[in-house]
């Protein structure tokens, strides 16, 4: 199943200090948002949905830590921040039902 990543906000302060908040949209709806929030001392990534009523169900972990890789992966030189990303990439995960 096919997941579009979509950037709700971001406040980055600094690489090592910043929140953002996410959304993961399956047929033009929002399903489920996730927040991160971190600095040099701590990271804190909460799933605010219902992960066995997703279109495909899945652990909540696979759902805050896909994006993330997703993002990474297309971050470059150009992108100061992750959020960044979004300004010129469209964004996608997969997952697989749970099992």
């Amino acid at each position: 199943m096919t997941y579009e990543v979509t950037l709700i906000s971001a406040d980055i302060r600094d690489p090592m200090d910043g929140e953002m908040r996410l959304g993961l949209k399956h047929e033009g709806k929002i399903a489920c948002e996730l927040e991160y929030r971190w600095d040099a001392e701590q990271f804190t990534a909460v799933f605010h949905g219902h992960a066995p009523t997703m279109p495909v169900p899945a652990h909540p972990t696979s759902f805050i830590e896909r994006p993330i890789t997703a993002i990474l992966a297309l971050k470059t030189l150009e992108h100061r921040f992750p959020s960044d990303v979004f300004a010129d990439h469209r964004v996608f995960i997969t997952t697989e039902p749970k099992e």
